[in-house]
C-alpha cells in the first residue's frame, strides 16, 4: 500500500484497560459518565495546519489497541508526530512514547499533557521527544518544520525553565490563530454530557485561567484570549456546516468582559441559535452578560462550588463572592440557564461531617447537575506538594491520580482514600438517585435527542458508581 504524505499525525494513544481518558493540556481525567470529549486541544492545534497536512487518530474514541494504533501510523508518511499523555495513565503513556522512538528514531516527536507542569517528567521523555508545547495557540509550524529528530525545543510554544512561574502568566494576552478544522473532529462517539443535540463541537474564546486556585492545575496556565472579531467569522464557519451544538471550552467564560460582550451582542445579531454551555466562575456573574449569555443560547453553565464552607477554600486561593454566587443561581434559574455544580470530595483534613455537609448543600441547592470529583494530587497542584511533603506520597509515586480515582486515591490525613471514594460515590447516588430529582428531571429533557443523550449518561453514572 502507498503511504500517504502529510505533515504531521495527531495521536491520542489507545488505553489498554479501556479506560475513557480525556487527555489533555492541563487536567486529562476519566469520562465519569457516558462522555467523551473532543479532542479539543487537537483541534485547536489543527488551526496550524491546512485540511491536507494532518491525520488524526484517536485510539480511545475509536476503541483501538496497541498494534492497530500502530498499524494506522504505519500506514502513513509524516514528517514528525504530536502525541498527548496523561499523568493518570502515565505508565502506559509512556511506553507509547518509546515504543514510538523506537519504531521511529529519525523522526520529530513532540508532546502536550498535564504531567508536563512537574519538571522531573520532562526530564525522563527527553530521549524520546523534541519538545513539550505549552499551549495549542502560541506554536510555530516553521518550528516544527524544521526540527530534527535529536532537536530540544524550547521557544514560544513549548515549555521551557520559566513556563509555569513567570511574573506576567495572569496578564491577558490576545492571540489570533486560524479556523480549527472542526468537521475532521465529529466522530459520533464524540460526546458532551451537557448537549442538547448528538453532534457537537468545541470553541475556546479563552484558554488558560485568570485565577490561581492552587489545588487546581489550570491556574498553571497562561490568561490567552482570542479577539471577538475572529470568533464570530469562526462561529459564521460552523453555522455553514449545520452544527446546532456549541461547547464554550473555555475554563472561566466571559473574560475579558468588553470581549464577551461584543461577542455575544454579535451572536445574537447573527442568529445563530445555537445551542451551548461553557464553565463559569461566580465571581464573574453581573446581570447584562447572563442575560446576554442566554439570548445567544446558552443553556447550562459548570461551576465550581467545590465545598460547603467557602472559607476554607480562600487558602487554596479560591475567593467566592457568596452574594454573588446566590445571586447568579438565582437569575439562572429565572431565564432558564441549568447549573451544574462542580464539588471536591476529601480535600485535606476533611472529616466526614464536612463531606456530608457538602453533599447536604449540593441537594439543597436545587441545581440540575452535580459533578463529585475527588481531590487528586495532581501535577502542579498544591495538593501534590503537601502530600509529598507530610510523606502520604512516597517519592516516585506521584502519578496515576485522578478527580475519579480510577487507580488509587490519596488520604487527606483524617480519612483513608478507600473512605474518601466511597463517599464521592455516596455523593452521587445521593444527588441523582432519588425520587425527586429524577421527576424534577423530566420537565428539563427539550426534544428526543436530548432524552436520549441524558438516558445514557444516567445509565453509565449509575454503572460507574460502586
Amino acid at each position: 500500500m502507498k503511504k500517504s504524505m502529510i505533515k504531521t499525525i495527531f495521536i491520542n494513544p489507545p488505553s489498554e484497560k479501556g479506560r475513557k481518558l480525556i487527555r489533555n493540556f492541563d487536567c486529562a481525567t476519566e469520562s465519569k459518565g457516558d462522555y467523551l470529549y473532543q479532542p479539543y486541544d487537537f483541534l485547536l492545534l489543527s488551526s496550524h495546519f491546512e485540511d491536507e497536512e494532518f491525520e488524526l487518530i484517536d485510539a480511545i474514541a475509536e476503541n483501538l489497541n496497541f498494534q492497530q494504533t500502530m498499524s494506522f501510523i504505519d500506514q502513513r508518511q509524516a514528517n514528525y508526530f504530536i502525541v498527548a499523555m496523561a499523568d493518570t495513565n502515565w505508565s502506559e503513556d509512556f511506553n507509547f512514547l518509546r515504543h514510538l522512538r523506537e519504531r521511529y528514531p529519525q523522526k520529530a516527536i513532540f508532546v502536550f499533557g498535564d504531567a508536563f507542569i512537574d519538571k522531573n517528567t520532562i526530564e525522563l521523555i527527553k530521549k524520546y521527544a523534541n519538545g513539550v508545547f505549552s499551549n495549542p495557540l502560541e506554536i510555530s509550524v516553521e518550528t516544527l518544520d524544521s526540527a530534527r529528530f535529536d532537536d530540544w525545543i524550547s521557544e514560544a510554544g513549548f515549555v521551557s525553565e520559566n513556563t509555569y512561574s513567570r511574573s506576567d502568566l495572569k496578564k491577558p494576552k490576545q492571540v489570533s490563530i486560524n479556523y480549527p478544522k472542526h468537521h475532521r473532529f465529529l466522530l459520533k462517539n464524540y460526546k458532551w454530557p451537557f448537549s442538547r443535540h448528538f453532534k457537537y463541537t468545541t470553541v475556546f474564546t479563552a484558554w488558560g485561567c485568570p485565577y490561581s486556585c492552587s489545588y487546581c492545575v489550570v491556574a498553571k496556565f497562561p490568561n490567552i484570549y482570542r479577539p471577538y472579531e475572529e470568533i464570530l467569522s469562526e462561529l459564521d464557519n460552523i453555522k455553514s456546516s449545520g452544527l446546532k451544538e456549541i461547547y464554550m471550552g473555555d475554563r472561566s467564560f466571559g473574560l475579558p468582559r468588553s470581549n464577551t460582550i461584543e461577542l455575544l451582542k454579535g451572536m445574537i445579531s447573527r442568529k445563530y441559535n445555537f445551542s451551548w454551555s461553557t464553565y463559569f466562575h461566580p465571581n464573574q456573574y453581573d446581570p447584562e452578560l447572563l442575560e446576554l449569555m442566554r439570548q445567544s443560547g446558552c443553556h447550562t453553565l459548570i461551576i465550581g462550588i467545590e465545598s460547603h464552607n467557602f472559607k476554607s477554600l480562600k487558602k487554596y486561593g479560591r475567593h467566592m463572592k457568596e452574594d454573588r454566587f446566590y445571586a447568579l443561581l438565582k437569575h439562572a434559574k429565572k431565564i432558564g440557564i441549568d447549573i451544574c455544580g462542580d464539588f471536591i470530595i476529601g480535600l485535606p483534613n476533611e472529616t466526614r461531617e464536612d463531606i456530608h455537609k457538602t453533599i447536604k448543600l449540593s441537594k439543597e441547592l436545587n441545581i440540575d447537575y452535580a459533578s463529585f470529583n475527588i481531590a487528586a494530587p495532581l501535577a502542579g497542584s498544591s495538593l501534590r506538594e503537601e502530600a509529598k511533603k507530610d510523606g502520604r506520597i512516597a517519592p516516585g509515586e506521584e502519578n496515576h491520580f485522578d478527580s475519579f480515582g480510577y487507580h488509587k486515591v490519596l488520604s487527606n490525613g483524617v480519612l483513608t482514600g478507600e473512605e474518601i471514594l466511597n463517599l464521592r460515590n455516596q455523593a452521587v447516588k445521593d444527588f441523582y438517585f432519588n425520587p425527586r430529582y429524577l421527576f424534577k428531571s423530566l420537565f428539563r429533557i427539550h426534544s428526543l435527542e436530548h432524552l436520549t443523550i441524558q438516558i445514557q449518561e444516567m445509565l453509565q453514572i449509575l454503572l460507574k458508581t460502586k
